[in-house]
């Protein structure tokens, strides 16, 4: 916001104005279809497997945990990009917010990928269950769905808080990059 010998300061980013009410709509939009998702592939999960299995959840405490680490790790980052709002201020992209949010959106997507590892190995080497005929299809396909609805989280996350400068001279009226 201050500018010192025409230079910007090191605190703060323009932004075109449109694409900041872009990042403003959008996170909120994100964030909630990220939430409503996963908690979607969750019931259909739990649905699927009810008459399948003879109840919605895995009795162990191991079956449960890798049902819903994945889970929990996409809610973070749909919390995640939910707060990216509050790197802007104004028309301005607030740098230290910025990459505290980019450092929270990378440990969330790292958790998540630890967490659907985590799930496929003990799907794959635990019998869940305890029915050794059928294999636990559902928890493999819901470990999928929960990472890519966390890929596509973490990539409009991204975006929102690291524009690239092709992005932000799309989105501006006269060019300034």
């Amino acid at each position: 916001m201050k500018q010192y010998y025409g230079q910007q300061s090191a605190e703060y980013a323009p932004l075109p104005p449109l694409f900041a009410a872009r990042v403003r709509v959008a996170s909120v939009v994100v964030g909630v279809a990220l939430a409503i998702g996963t908690l979607l592939v969750f019931g259909i999960t739990a649905l699927v497997n009810r008459p399948l299995h003879g109840h919605s959840l895995p009795r162990g405490l191991l079956g449960l945990a890798a049902l819903l680490l994945p889970l929990l790790s996409v809610l973070a980052i749909a919390v995640v990009v939910l707060s990216a709002r509050r790197c802007l201020q104004g028309d301005y992209l607030v740098i230290a917010r910025a990459r505290s949010t980019r450092a929270a959106l990378t440990t969330c997507f790292t958790f998540l990928s630890v967490s659907c590892l985590i799930a496929l190995g003990v799907s794959a080497l635990v019998d869940l269950w305890g029915n050794h005929g059928k294999l636990g299809f559902t928890e493999l396909l819901a470990t999928f769905a929960n990472f890519a609805i966390g890929l596509i989280g973490y990539s409009a996350g991204l975006w929102f808080v690291r524009p690239s400068v092709s992005t932000l001279e799309k989105f501006s009226d006269h060019p300034i990059w």
